[in-house]
């Protein structure tokens, strides 16, 4: 499966030539949260509609957290403030799943079934640590995708080594290997994502052409044959030729 470069961006507002620029480094994936559980900065709606309007394919994330409020309530605030011509671009829209003290079924699922009424795909943003040690390691609901967080700084695919919560390995279409850094003039994480689960077509590797074989020295016999000497004299002749003359000086002679 191809695999393609992107970054969560979350602090910085990302304008419309930085979005160039990311683009023309070799990023393709731009991902912002728009809720992060208590509020939705302005900014990140004006960083999201930029990446877009660069070319990035966009996701936008939503925070659940502990405040008294569920899941569907979250996600809620989260597209309340997000206008449709940047919505409807959006290519996933994950649930955030990492902060202490959640309830699976009152944040998790509640939040997963309120993004698919809304038109979007069920995923989860998670790690081994937020789902397993926080949350239980309660098993993922079927269908729902996974963005898996794994600071290892390696950008290769670790969730083989270290699973959880059911997901099986082709439900995972992305993986976050670094935390905070700068990247490009952006203060961010980054990530690798499935290119087919973010919308982007990658071109086919072009084969290498296999080079014809090499074709088989021919015998006495078949060159003989080849040059047209068919008499059996002229054919034993030709064979029995001075020492130092080589066949084909012998058929010239022959021939001539």
């Amino acid at each position: 499966m191809a695999w393609v470069y992107g970054i969560d961006s979350s602090f910085d507002e990302l304008t419309l030539d930085e979005a160039r620029t990311l683009k023309a480094a070799g990023v393709q994936v731009f991902a912002q949260c728009l809720w992060t559980g208590a509020e939705q900065p302005p900014s990140r709606v004006i960083s999201l509609r930029n990446a877009q309007d660069a070319g990035l394919a966009t996701i936008g994330y939503i925070s659940v957290s502990n405040d008294g409020h569920n899941g569907i309530w979250h996600v809620d605030q989260g597209r309340a403030g997000v206008p449709d011509v940047v919505w409807n671009r959006l290519v996933r829209v994950p649930v955030d799943v990492e902060l202490a003290n959640l309830r699976f079924d009152f944040h998790v699922t509640g939040a997963l079934a309120r993004v698919a009424a809304l038109g979007k795909l069920c995923d989860v943003y998670t790690s081994y640590h937020a789902w397993v040690d926080l949350l239980g390691n309660p098993p993922r609901p079927m269908g729902v995708g996974l963005w898996n967080a794994i600071w290892d700084l390696h950008p290769d695919f670790d969730f083989p080594t270290l699973r959880y919560g059911g997901w099986q390995d082709n439900e995972v279409w992305g993986e976050q290997w670094s935390g905070g850094t700068q990247v490009h003039g952006q203060f961010a994480d980054r990530n690798q994502f499935r290119a087919d689960a973010v919308g982007i077509v990658t071109a086919p590797s072009t084969p290498v052409p296999t080079p014809p074989p090499t074709p088989p020295v021919p015998t006495d016999d078949q060159w003989l044959q080849a040059a047209g000497i068919a008499s059996e004299l002229a054919y034993g002749y030709a064979r029995r030729r001075s020492p130092g003359v080589t066949l084909k000086q012998q058929v010239r002679f022959l021939v001539s």
